[in-house]
């Protein structure tokens, strides 16, 4: 056969199916091929049958330990948080939670957070992944839900629990509703089931008034708006020269150089980002003293020489995995932002912003 005249010298079957597979193609047995073909797809259809069963009478399990937390009493000392589906302590949740500590100590706050970013929680954290026995009995028992994003349509809104949807930017892209004319931008969005969960919020926490008439258009529903700033900005009041020295020393920013944030975002009217900053220019024309921290990784390959050059020398410090974004602002000096609403939240330190 064809196979076996092009096997290169030296070759070895590889073990197992493939092994099989290719020594029926070297002996041209292409009868028998075709039958150990079909009883290889035949198993995989059995296995992905039975992983589907097993997929869907867990599913079933889990819904009937949630009813079953539903008929339980509220526990009006229980707060639920999230923030960035899951990925941990961050954003206007955390500044909430923050403030809940000082103020009601009697209430005991509980995350939602995936099993890969659980080791990232602050010591001490009490927290719960999505999918287990208590996860969904905490979500059907807590009297205090509070996210950035939605719970998941399957979260019940009890009557005497208070959902709090307190957002994590201002409205420069469509959003919600106003997607609807936009396509691209939606991704197939299933507007009805937006407006489902829009429908359990009891409040809607607003950076400012602008944003309040978008959230209102693009999220019509009956919630209380809470035009009073984003808790997670109130850090830019309160922090203090030492604070931002810390920071900038955690960041590796040496006293005396100038720092500059760099956080741009995709277009919601382009399907993919295209770069419009060379930043190996922009740190050249920058000088020595200026570092860059880049809030952007994934946009530019890791490997291209010029950056990788200008990492090496201390002037770009890529802090696209860095949380909390408020100490990326308090540590620069000015800010460099292509379409992100970063800018509203930069504004309240009253430095530059290009």
């Amino acid at each position: 056969s064809a196979a076996a005249r092009r096997r290169p010298e030296g070759y070895r079957r590889p073990g197992g199916p493939e092994g099989v597979r290719r020594a029926l193609l070297e002996e041209g047995a292409y009868t028998r091929y075709r039958a150990f073909q079909a009883a290889n797809h035949a198993r995989r259809a059995v296995r992905s049958t039975v992983r589907a069963g097993r997929r869907q009478a867990g599913a079933l399990i889990r819904d009937h330990q949630y009813r079953a937390a539903l008929r339980r009493p509220v526990d009006p000392h229980l707060a639920v948080f999230s923030a960035y589906w899951n990925r941990g302590v961050a954003c206007n949740p955390a500044a909430i939670a923050a403030k809940l500590a000082e103020l009601a100590p009697h209430i005991h706050p509980v995350w939602v957070v995936t099993a890969r970013n659980a080791a990232l929680l602050p010591p001490g954290t009490d927290h719960v992944v999505p999918g287990t026995r208590r996860y969904w009995e905490t979500l059907a028992t807590a009297k205090y839900l509070v996210n950035n994003v939605n719970f998941p349509n399957a979260v019940v809104k009890r009557p005497d629990a208070v959902h709090v949807q307190t957002h994590h930017g201002t409205p420069l892209k469509r959003m919600g509703l106003d997607q609807m004319a936009y396509p691209a931008a939606a991704q197939g969005l299933d507007f009805d089931a937006l407006l489902e969960r829009v429908d359990k919020w009891d409040y809607s926490v607003s950076a400012n008034s602008h944003t309040t008439r978008m959230w209102e258009r693009a999220y019509p529903s009956r919630y209380v708006s809470l035009d009073h700033g984003y808790p997670r900005n109130d850090v830019y009041y309160t922090a203090g020269a030492d604070e931002v020295r810390a920071v900038r020393e955690r960041l590796g920013i040496a006293p005396g150089r100038r720092a500059v944030l760099y956080a741009p975002t995709h277009r919601d009217y382009e399907a993919g980002f295209t770069p419009r900053l060379d930043l190996a220019a922009l740190a050249d024309r920058l000088g020595e003293d200026t570092v860059l921290l880049v809030r952007a990784h994934y946009f530019y390959d890791p490997g291209l020489t010029p950056l990788a050059g200008l990492r090496r020398s201390g002037r770009v410090i890529d802090v696209s995995s860095y949380d909390p974004v408020e100490e990326l602002c308090l540590a620069a000096d000015a800010l460099v932002t292509d379409y992100s609403s970063i800018m509203f939240d930069y504004a309240n330190l009253d430095r530059p912003i290009v």
